[in-house]
């Protein structure tokens, strides 16, 4: 009867003391809406963009939907002009502007809505 007692109080200790960690994690947000602008956790130091891509006299520019306009460079842009893009790649400022050299592309849309 005894081990039964001291059994019982050690498996209550157990559950009490694990109950608040498993309370306390973190549930991944699926409310939470898509940034122009994310982190790529398995690539450390780059950073993705989604926008439309314009070009002007040479200059590729990426309009994000938040307003941001980052100067793009590297191959392959002038196949995607004037549609909506996701470009990966690691950023760095020039002369006050935002500039990405771009190492990924992925086609989102054929035009840029407005």
């Amino acid at each position: 009867m005894m081990k039964i007692k001291m059994l019982l109080s050690i498996l209550s200790l157990c559950a009490f003391s694990i109950g608040p960690a498993l309370y306390g994690q973190n549930k991944p947000d699926e409310k939470k809406q898509p940034q122009q602008r994310e982190e790529q956790a398995d690539r450390p130091g780059m950073v993705t963009f989604t926008g439309c891509l314009t070009e002007q006299g040479g200059t590729f520019m990426l309009a994000t939907s938040t307003g941001e306009q980052v100067t793009a460079t590297g191959s392959g842009l002038d196949k995607h002009k004037d549609h909506t893009v996701k470009l990966t790649g690691t950023t760095s400022e020039e002369g006050g502007k935002k500039m990405l050299n771009v190492t990924k592309i992925e086609h989102v849309s054929p035009s840029c809505s407005k």
